[in-house]
């Protein structure tokens, strides 16, 4: 509480003013413009960026100008912040190009004055590195606006493109049932693999638009394996009860209940899924995760199986296994720190090959179920261990790589309907490559066209993240706005009110098609991590629309999914 004897005095107050008016004067402002390199229309220069270090520019603008800058990054990840003159944050650029290429700074000025540039690496671990810092183009009002009005004119092309392709998205009853919908049916009807994205992993809609779709997938369709982007060894236990043929036991539950990605729409899926199963006992649908995370059952299964099958030196190699595996795989919950040594990688590869190996003799010695679900669990272990270790190794796939192969095994394995629905993040069903390949990518390469990948999107609203960096990684609810300017979003809410699906032909070519829609353009991309309060330009990232996927669905506004409050702490981990 303030007490009144604690207010200043009015000759307090002032001294205080001149004591701080003279510490002005010693002590410059920070990010002053003398303390700023300035940039002109000719600016071309490479500079070399330490760790912890950050090169700050300036460039002068009058309202209604603008600039074209680019930064060349040479073997390190650099972000640049940039700032009006009246200090508010505009924009912080990192686009998904590494350590090597280009990061576009282009900045139209709303105000007169000073505009910063603030380049630092991207993390504390990035190494020393170059970058040359280009003005491109520094442009007058009229050029400005020149160009702004070719933007508007190649939008509007793309926008009467897209509508030409679309239509009305029907309530979500009517989009599970018979309805005809003609753009969505006609892709189901080519497809083997239909991937269902989602714009967040924590937007209520997206769940009930998939679980919709997947209901009209299994009807209409015959589409007999639903795939998730959760944890595969999970899911087994969780089958028998989806099949109909067992109870919710206490493994099940925790299975059900587990994470906070996803889980209300997962449950729900669970139950329809088992009803279906139960009423079609000679037609049932198989569930499947993708994911070697989240693996404690397999761990307990190898645990057992090396008991039984192997030397008691093949048993100590485990155990030391074990413990690392748990502690990698503990933090996959909370997206910590899930490396794997270089041992316990070798440890699970070689395992796995000499189950492969042994296999008619453990076969003989245990029975096939057994043998079969040990091998199961090896997989997932080593898999696991694959993509969190051995950056290095040209042998090591990606997390990516495994969960298509999952989905294409299943298929394989399939003995009556091999049509598959896949749910993941927009960014894991996409067709082609960006930093790296998709699982989407691996899809389409081996299915060829049969594969379909269908992003979900949205212009506005609310989702649920983790807060990065938090000791407790709590979750937190985050507020998007509609996003202006040259994003996917603000084409398709152009096209027509309310949710909408547009579709195109597979492999439909850039020459064909209006030069907008040709190119990289921003779309919604949020994870499992979000900062609160960030800006909106970092909830995007670059997205070739006709050729990452064959449809899209955009929903105007989304809401906040269930945010669990059951978490477990975990602690960060320690090496």
């Amino acid at each position: 509480m303030t007490h009144e004897d604690d207010l200043p005095t009015e000759s307090m107050t002032i001294r205080l003013l001149a004591f701080l008016v003279s510490m002005l004067l010693i002590f410059p402002a920070m990010g002053d413009s003398a303390e700023l390199t300035p940039l002109s229309a000719t600016s071309d220069l490479e500079k070399t960026l330490g760790k912890g270090s950050a090169d700050e520019y300036s460039i002068a603008m009058v309202a209604g100008e603008s600039v074209l800058i680019i930064v060349k990054q040479e073997g390190v990840d650099v972000v640049i912040d940039v700032t009006a003159p009246n200090s508010t944050l505009l924009d912080s650029v990192d686009s998904p190009t590494g350590r090597n290429g280009n990061e576009v700074v282009e900045i139209f000025a709303t105000q007169s004055g000073l505009y910063r540039l603030r380049i630092y690496p991207i993390g504390t671990d990035e190494p020393v590195g170059k970058y040359r810092l280009t003005v491109t183009e520094k442009r007058s009002r009229e050029r400005s606006s020149v160009i702004l009005a070719s933007r508007q004119k190649v939008r509007d092309e793309g926008t009467n493109w897209l509508a030409a392709r679309s239509a009305e998205l029907p309530s979500l009853d009517l989009l599970a049932e018979e309805t005809k919908l003609p753009a969505l049916d006609s892709l189901a009807e080519r497809a083997q693999v239909v991937g269902l994205g989602e714009a967040t992993h924590g937007s209520r809609e997206f769940g009930d638009v998939r679980l919709a779709l997947t209901k009209r997938l299994i009807q209409q369709h015959g589409f007999r394996i639903v795939a998730l982007e959760v944890s595969a060894p999970g899911m087994r236990v969780v089958e028998p009860y989806v099949r109909g043929v067992s109870e919710k036991t206490p493994d099940v539950a925790r299975v059900i209940e587990s994470g906070w990605i996803g889980r209300r729409t997962r449950r729900e899926l669970i139950g329809w899924l088992r009803n279906w199963n139960q009423a079609h006992p000679s037609d049932r649908v198989t569930l499947i995760g993708v994911d070697p995370q989240e693996n404690w059952k397999s761990r307990e299964i190898v645990a057992a199986f090396v008991q039984r099958a192997y030397s008691p030196q093949v048993v100590a190699q485990w155990n030391d296994t074990a413990k690392e595996l748990n502690a990698a795989d503990e933090q996959t919950a909370v997206f910590g720190d899930s490396g794997v040594n270089d041992k316990a990688a070798q440890f699970t590869a070689e395992l796995l090959a000499k189950m492969t190996v042994d296999s008619p003799i453990l076969r003989a010695r245990f029975g096939d179920a057994t043998y079969t679900q040990a091998w199961q669990a090896a997989k997932d272990l080593a898999e696991f261990s694959d993509f969190n270790s051995g950056e290095n190794d040209p042998l090591a796939h990606s997390r990516d790589w495994y969960m298509a192969a999952e989905v294409l095994r299943t298929i394989e394995d399939a003995t009556t309907s091999k049509k598959a629905v896949f749910w993941a993040h927009n960014a894991h069903i996409a067709s082609t490559a960006a930093r790296y390949d998709p699982a989407g990518t691996v899809l389409r390469n081996a299915l060829g066209c049969k594969y379909v990948a269908v992003a979900i999107t949205f212009g506005e609203g609310d989702f649920v993240a983790q807060v990065p960096n938090d000791l407790e990684d709590r979750l937190a609810t985050n507020s998007l706005p509609m996003g202006e300017g040259d994003t996917i979003e603000s084409l398709l809410a152009k096209v027509r009110r309310g949710p909408i699906l547009a579709s195109w032909t597979c492999g439909t070519q850039v020459p064909t098609v209006p030069v907008w829609l040709g190119k990289p353009q921003l779309m919604h991309w949020v994870g499992g991590l979000y900062k609160p309060g960030s800006l909106v330009s970092s909830a995007f990232r670059p997205f070739n629309l006709l050729h990452d996927f064959d449809a899209i669905i955009y929903l105007p506004h989304v809401s906040a999914d269930e945010s669990p409050t059951d978490r477990p702490l975990i602690p960060a981990r320690k090496r």
